[in-house]
């Protein structure tokens, strides 16, 4: 008998959900560090005096170490087992929030995210490896589903409840919130996940392999976050990039050349788990960019707090906790396609409502768009996930739990780092554009000058400084316009994002090696 053999019969048919709570509660724990430090992020930098160079560390770090830690994790499971995996990584993440909650200097800070950074993205493939073992075949659906839920859940969560914390103590705090969830998840870890099987020496890991794909990413991360300020043609960008490609392809070639890779790159000859990979690649970008996208813009433009802007994602977590369940459910039954591409309908009906917003969008308005979208977020990961990881055989499941986890982390670091860029340069854009229609031959920006002028000295604004305040007003209420535009264009990017994954999910859905029937057996 393996060893979850054994707790299943200690524990009967119930030890399923105590191990899926267990993981979830970890899950939630971890996950909630990805957002909840983002919203203290500018009373860290105030604090510490960082430049935005230098913030940007904070988040380029953290999901450089995320991304690339997905793949180790299949070496940890098999070289110490579910067990002292999972609880290892929490005590590490422990110390890691114990770090930066009393940091003192930057270093500490950003030390501490990164070491976050890598135990949520160990954690994320653990968890999954662990569903996959105690739900037959036929309830994987289910499973994923309980695993895409755990992954919404806490950003919502870390959003109202980390701008609360920042609003009513200080930022040190929102390192400290999630610790008792992780002791919960340690005491239950020890309880109830199943010890290393073999007793065999323990594989070895491909370090060279991992230091390499951390350099290559954190290389082309750190590219794109900087290029616009650095310019994209400089010696540092274009190096940096240069430097990234040669490290991925020396990444690549010592993979093929391994036994026992860090990354088998055997799982892309079979179609289904390629296309399932993209597609989760590409949501992954559209996933991250609108929890990065959207919070900045109710706070900046519309100037919402930061527990306002957090419980704009309040309805729609209620939609994902409804319906992420029966779409898990729905996902052992039909074909992906069925659920994937009318959930992305919804998603695209919604980012083009976000889209049109503007500096009076209302409150109500941004909570229904993203209740909308919640509907196609719900419908994606569960099928599209269950049936990239079943196009593999069983000796490979393990690597595709971390790969498949790796391609969303990915696709969300670059989209991230991407659309930052994209809004930079669409703020000179329009900048440069409105300005250089400020002039007198501009009837409608003269109009408003008189305007402001006549509101000004109905307030009682002396006559010599009436210009110079409404060309003042003029020019702020043009910065706010830019802002809007820059939004606009975000919001239509990520449209064309959403746009995008349907192609790899059809093909995923479509493809002739898609079975309605469940593999037999199970518990």
């Amino acid at each position: 008998m393996t060893q979850v053999d054994i707790l299943f019969e200690r524990h009967g048919p119930k030890y399923r959900w105590l191990v899926a709570t267990t993981v979830l509660l970890g899950l939630v724990a971890l996950g909630m560090s990805i957002t909840i430090v983002n919203v203290a992020t500018p009373y860290i930098s105030g604090a510490f005096g960082m430049s935005a160079d230098q913030v940007q560390w904070l988040s380029t770090g953290f999901l450089a170490a995320t991304t690339v830690t997905l793949l180790i994790a299949p070496w940890m499971v098999s070289a110490f087992g579910l067990r002292t995996t999972y609880i290892s990584l929490l005590l590490v993440f422990i110390a890691a929030s114990l770090l930066g909650g009393t940091a003192t200097s930057m270093g500490g800070i950003v030390a501490a995210r990164i070491i976050q950074g890598a135990t949520t993205g160990l954690v994320r493939p653990v968890a999954l490896e662990a569903l996959f073992l105690v739900f037959p075949p036929e309830q994987r659906g289910m499973a994923t589903a309980l695993y895409g839920m755990s992954l919404g859940l806490p950003l919502t969560l870390a959003t109202v409840v980390g701008g609360w914390t920042v609003e009513t103590y200080t930022w040190h705090y929102v390192f400290f919130l999630v610790l008792p969830l992780c002791v919960a998840a340690i005491v239950l870890g020890y309880l109830f996940l199943p010890p290393r099987e073999d007793s065999g020496p323990r594989p070895r890991l491909d370090w060279f392999g991992a230091v390499t794909l951390f350099i290559a990413i954190f290389a082309l991360l750190t590219a794109v976050s900087n290029g616009q300020r650095w310019g994209w043609y400089s010696e540092s960008v274009v190096g940096l990039v240069v430097f990234s490609v040669v490290m991925g392809g020396v990444f690549v070639a010592w993979e093929r050349r391994l036994e026992r890779p860090l990354l088998d790159l055997a799982m892309f000859r079979h179609l289904g788990f390629t296309m399932g990979a993209l597609a989760l690649f590409l949501f992954g970008g559209v996933f991250y960019a609108v929890m990065y996208l959207l919070p900045q813009f109710s706070q900046t433009v519309l100037q919402f707090s930061p527990v306002n802007a957090g419980m704009l994602f309040t309805p729609s977590t209620v939609v994902l906790f409804v319906l992420v369940p029966l779409v898990g459910k729905l996902s052992d039954r039909v074909p992906p396609h069925y659920l994937t591409m009318p959930g992305l309908a919804f998603a695209v009906y919604a980012m083009y409502r976000f889209a049109q917003v503007d500096s009076y969008t209302s409150f109500t308005y941004l909570a229904v768009s993203m209740t909308v979208l919640s509907l196609g977020m719900s419908a994606f990961p569960p099928p599209t996930m269950a049936r990239a990881i079943a196009s593999l055989p069983p000796r490979l499941i393990g690597y595709g739990s971390g790969t498949i986890n790796f391609a969303l982390q990915l696709g969300g670091a670059f989209a991230t780092a991407g659309l930052v860029t994209m809004m930079d340069r669409r703020t000179a854009f329009h900048g440069e554009h409105l300005t250089a229609t400020l002039n007198a031959d501009n009837a409608t920006a003269m109009h408003t000058l008189s305007q402001l002028q006549g509101v000004l000295a109905q307030v009682g604004t002396s006559a010599t400084h009436q210009q110079a305040a409404a060309s003042h007003l003029l020019g702020k209420m043009d910065s706010l316009s830019v802002s809007v535009l820059v939004y606009q264009d975000g919001f239509w990017a990520i449209l064309v994002g959403v746009a995008l994954v349907a192609i790899p999910s059809w093909i995923l859905g479509r493809w002739s090696g898609w079975s309605g029937e469940s593999a037999a057996g199970g518990r």
